[in-house]
């Protein structure tokens, strides 16, 4: 068998993962990354899987030149965020108020995959894909991986970036906690005359909120959250009778003319890892240590964080490849860090989920009046607003 050493492996080269090699590389730490599979074609159509990059995720990323990689005719830039449930308590949040111009950016989730993919290949960042793990084992201050195709990886450090039922997870033997919502989210990629918009817009309602975020040339992304018996019925309806929903709910936000190209039903789940590292050297980043209620968009923006976190550690403590005994102290600090950012993320969205899903007219009318208040204070927007940013 063929063996080879890295100072880091990554199992998943999803947006997480391919970022935290990119990430590694550039300051000379040697990175090996594994995939499961081929990266998807991308589509003259957009796929259902878009992200609202915020603005310290998009800064970010701007450091391996992405936003160059994909044309700007691809994506949009945001600028502004509108929520309510009644019209008369609407929050309006601008990029101003935080002192910037823009929010972030919006962009295929493939788009910006295939971006980190040429980095990694002009990086000549050693990938393997398709490739699956098929056993791990520790030894002589090392981790020896064996993948399907007999290839022998000897690393330092193990991450998982393998996603929400990450394999890595459980071969470290890191359980997790978490719960289903009662609920669904139903994506569903639509055409509209709007041909540009720089305003995501989110409604709530007791069953779910609707959320909506606008791509290029009039294409966009419809989140249509709900009970999974009502999601199921809507998505068994004809395309142009749901097209006719879609317009008599959203007329006002979409126009007259919506046209349906792809649905994507995804069950809506919260889980945490017990813990995001390991004493030897085992550690989770992205949807391997975290998942939470797409509400506010913050999955891809969190998992970034913990990229950022754990690079900028083993970045500033790089003779750790070489005296091992330091890296469970290293990690440590890691896991501390994120999962407190983890923890407070998911309680406020769990918070939100818990008041909202619920029909009661006092609490209705409380969690209007909260929303006017916010409206009318500059200073809790702008607060809101960096939180949510990243700032």
């Amino acid at each position: 068998m063929n063996k080879l050493f890295c100072d880091v492996l990554i199992f998943g080269a999803g947006i997480i993962g391919a970022s935290l090699a990119l990430q590694l590389s550039k300051s000379g730490i040697k990175v090996i990354i594994i995939e499961r599979h081929h990266l998807a074609p991308i589509k003259k159509q957009p796929l259902t899987r878009i992200a609202a990059i915020n603005y310290s995720s998009a800064k970010f990323l701007k450091t391996f030149n992405i936003w160059e990689k994909i044309s700007s005719a691809l994506y949009t830039s945001y600028n502004q965020l509108e929520t309510w449930e009644w019209k008369s308590s609407k929050v309006t949040f601008q990029a101003s108020y935080a002192g910037i111009s823009t929010m972030g950016y919006i962009v295929e989730n493939i788009r910006l995959q295939s971006a980190l993919w040429e980095n990694l290949i002009s990086q000549t960042i050693k990938l393997f894909c398709p490739s699956t793990l098929v056993s791990i084992s520790y030894n002589n201050n090392a981790w020896k991986s064996i993948l399907d195709n007999r290839q022998i990886i000897i690393s330092k450090i193990l991450v998982g970036a393998d996603g929400i039922h990450s394999q890595i997870r459980k071969q470290l033997g890191i359980g997790i906690m978490g719960w289903k919502y009662q609920q669904c989210c139903m994506l569903i990629t639509i055409k509209t005359f709007f041909k540009k918009s720089e305003t995501i817009w989110q409604i709530f309602s007791p069953y779910g909120p609707i959320g909506f975020l606008p791509l290029y040339n009039g294409w966009g992304s419809l989140m249509w959250y709900n009970t999974p018996e009502q999601i199921y019925s809507l998505q068994k309806l004809p395309r142009r009778i749901l097209e006719k929903i879609i317009k008599y709910n959203f007329h006002e936000q979409l126009g007259n003319y919506v046209k349906i190209y792809n649905i994507t039903v995804v069950p809506l789940i919260s889980q945490r890892a017990y813990k995001y590292t390991t004493p030897l050297g085992g550690v989770l980043v992205g949807d391997s240590a975290h998942s939470l209620h797409p509400l506010a968009g913050q999955g891809i923006n969190l998992g970034l964080r913990d990229v950022i976190s754990l690079s900028k550690l083993l970045i500033t403590n790089v003779r750790v490849f070489e005296e091992h005994s330091s890296i469970e102290e290293i990690l440590h600090n890691y896991q501390n860090t994120r999962k407190y950012d983890t923890f407070l993320m998911q309680s406020s969205i769990d918070m939100l989920y818990l008041i909202f899903h619920n029909n009661y007219f006092p609490i209705k009318i409380a969690r209007n009046i909260a929303f006017m208040i916010v409206e009318r204070s500059k200073f809790l927007k702008k607060q809101i607003l960096k939180y949510a940013l990243g700032l």
